[in-house]
């Protein structure tokens, strides 16, 4: 992921004009104008979020993307096959440490911080960061992973020529160049380590060169006799494996070859393993240390869950009551700033997960979208991640995204342990306590507490107006309260965050313009056969008109992405380029379902199949999908008369939500402000 950083002496533009900064000390910036000798003082934040910002390798790249389509997105690394991929993480996960090193030399605290974190295993006893060398760390990095120092070197070297060419961008140098040349070598295979009792958790992944068949013995050796309590030595398992081997009349490895293989497995994995509780303990200390006297700088960590609102809300696209939105919420740890949102009508899942993390990373622009007091100001990429044991945290993606593509480190709370991870729930409840629990279709927090009330009858909110709502409480209400966790001196959540930019700088950023590459490369995969009709996808056909020979036997698959905000289209990713086309819904269908969220698309046709219009599998026209959403109003009509006094009353708390009978709600830029934060007020004093 390409990142930017305003630094002292960097030049930016601004309005048209050229300026060079002379200092930063948050939350300002102090530049003096090119061909001047006044100083001007901008906001840091509001700066580099203007449109007019530029930085100077924004500029830079502008001008190279004159020379291409920029409108184009390819991704080496989407061609590799899991395997493939698989050789590219382990060779990023050898050289990580000795990136994370240089930084923390140069007084980087946060690199300082995550090494100490991350990479404790090589720091020997009493041993300071700033004593260790490159040279040392490579020899301890070979002593692990069983490879040679030349090697890891050689990888580091590709790396860093990769980031020079392309910045942020090395780990495409780590991709194995037979690979690029469409060449691969068949005597390479993956060694997928799994949880003794949990064969589809594949714990850790290690390139061999060995023969197919002593490959499952190998691993169910390690797997059952390496990593448990017994503590097997490397060569008592070589002779377990030698003897199975010769059972199976397979010819056995070398010794050398299985000692290898111990050496090279994750040192965190081995210890976990064999170690037992004693082993969790030098690990899982982090862990229980996620409170604000562990986390030691703003985006050290972030803490991410997800929840279903107490709410009954009005999907925004159709008007209809539908029922509880899902939120997920992620909490900067040391400053309790709200760092990233997500709110949907869909469960949680990988693509939910995704969203958030996209939400946190980019700038949020509250204050052009919904006219906030205060900017939400918070944005860039966490040191930790920290998630629940939830299968929409522990997929495959979401990790990969976050450790490479993100380039920050996943950690998960200990399984059946509710206190850890305790940030972000406390403040759910602050949340529901404060807001959502005041709000007309509010479910309450229990049935007793809610007694009579018809929260569905009383619904008058959108999605959007969740949203509205919800942002404008972050930015300008609970950002600048008091925070019972924080420390004296910095008592709410926006002092206690730019106390800690005063000790660590400003996070790094996505240029504005660059936004869009990411959200692609950021997008969920499907593989998908592409046959005469086209790509099938929940019961629609996609094709583009203007790639032939795309169609091929329906054994063969194309990585495809697809955006879950966008029922319209797919992007479908060319074996040979990499290139990612996109493809059209039937023409019929786009009006009907552009910027459709694929949940209200799913709605639309159990509609209809409970009307008998729509048979299982059958693939809908633009006729029916009019017709879903004719019988979607229809519903709306029916419950108008039991929202009318929801209405009413809405409207003598002067909150008017300009939502018509029968017609959908108007966007939120149409409301009013001040009508927002009248209720704040009305909140903050106590009122309904």
């Amino acid at each position: 992921m390409k990142l930017h950083k305003l630094k002292e002496n960097s030049d930016f533009h601004y309005e048209g004009r050229k300026y060079k900064v002379i200092s930063i000390t948050p939350p300002n910036v102090l530049a003096i104008k090119s061909g001047g000798d006044l100083e001007e003082e901008f906001n840091y934040f509001e700066l580099i979020s203007n449109h007019s910002f530029k930085s100077l390798d924004a500029i830079v790249k502008q001008a190279a993307d004159k020379q291409e389509d920029k409108h184009k997105h390819s991704s080496i690394l989407d061609t590799l096959s899991k395997k493939q991929r698989a050789v590219v993480s382990s060779r990023f996960e050898m050289i990580q440490p000795i990136i994370l090193l240089e930084k923390a030399k140069s007084g980087n605290l946060r690199a300082n911080v995550e090494f100490k974190e991350r990479y404790n295993y090589y720091i020997q006893k009493n041993e300071l960061i700033s004593s260790i060398t490159q040279e040392q760390l490579i020899k301890r990095i070979s002593l692990v992973f069983g490879l040679s120092t030349r090697t890891i070197k050689r990888r580091l070297a590709d790396f860093k020529r990769e980031e020079h060419a392309l910045p942020n961008e090395g780990i495409t140098g780590l991709v194995p160049k037979t690979i690029k040349h469409n060449f691969t070598r068949k005597d390479y295979k993956i060694l997928e380590i799994c949880h003794p009792k949990k064969q589809d958790l594949v714990l850790d992944s290690i390139r061999v060169r060995l023969p197919e068949d002593c490959i499952p013995v190998i691993k169910g050796v390690i797997e059952r006799d390496y990593l448990t309590l017994k503590k097997a030595s490397a060569k008592e398992i070589f002779d377990t494996i030698e003897s199975k081997c010769l059972l199976e009349d397979i010819a056995p490895p070398q010794y050398d070859t299985i000692y290898k293989i111990l050496s090279r497995l994750n040192p965190e994995l081995k210890i976990r393993m064999r170690d037992g509780k004693t082993g969790n303990e030098k690990f899982d200390e982090v862990q229980r240390g996620f409170s604000n006297k562990e986390a030691k700088y703003p985006l050290h960590i972030v803490e991410i869950d997800h929840t279903q609102l107490d709410i009954d809300v009005i999907d925004e696209k159709t008007g209809f009551v539908i029922g509880r939105p899902y939120i997920s919420l992620g909490i900067d740890v040391f400053s309790r700033k709200i760092w990233c949102m997500e709110v949907s009508f869909e469960p949680p899942s990988a693509d939910k997960v995704r969203r958030a993390l996209m939400h946190g990373i980019f700038f949020k622009n509250a204050k052009q979208k919904y006219g906030t007091i205060n900017e939400w100001d918070i944005y860039g990429i966490p040191s930790i991640i920290y998630l629940d044991n939830g299968p929409e945290f522990k997929n495959a993606e979401v990790k990969r995204m976050i450790n490479e593509t993100l380039q920050s480190q996943v950690q998960y709370r200990p399984v059946k342990t509710p206190r850890y991870g305790g940030t972000i729930e406390r403040f759910i409840g602050t949340l529901n306590s404060e807001l959502v629990h005041r709000l007309y279709g509010t479910r309450k927090g229990s049935v007793q507490e809610k007694g009579d009330y018809d929260s569905e009858k009383e619904a008058v909110f959108t999605l959007e107006d969740i949203r509205e709502l919800l942002t404008v409480y972050f930015t300008d209400v609970y950002h600048h309260s008091v925070h019972k966790g924080l420390p004296i001196e910095y008592p709410t959540p926006a002092t206690r965050y730019y106390a800690g930019l005063q000790m660590v700088g400003f996070p790094e950023w996505v240029d504005k313009e660059e936004e869009e590459h990411y959200r692609m490369e950021l997008l969920p995969v499907l593989m998908k056969p592409y046959t005469r009709d086209g790509v099938r996808f929940e019961n629609i056909i996609y094709r583009s008109a203007d790639h032939n020979g795309l169609v091929r036997p329906r054994e063969y698959k194309y990585r495809v992405k697809y955006d879950s905000d966008d029922v319209s289209k797919l992007f479908l990713q060319l074996p040979d380029t990499g290139e990612y086309i996109e493809l059209n819904a039937d023409r019929s269908l786009i009006e009907d379902l552009e910027r459709m969220n694929r949940f209200t698309f799913k709605k639309v046709l159990d509609i209809l199949r409970e009307k008998g219009e729509l048979n299982v599998g059958y693939i809908p026209g633009s006729r029916e999908v009019k017709k879903g959403m004719a019988l979607l109003m229809k519903r709306i009509q029916e419950r108008v008369k039991s929202r009318r006094k929801a209405r009413e009353q809405s409207v003598r708390m002067n909150l008017e939500m300009g939502i018509k009978v029968g017609q959908p709600p108007k966007t939120a830029q149409s409301k009013s402000k001040v009508t927002l934060q009248d209720m704040f007020r009305q909140l903050q004093q106590g009122g309904e």
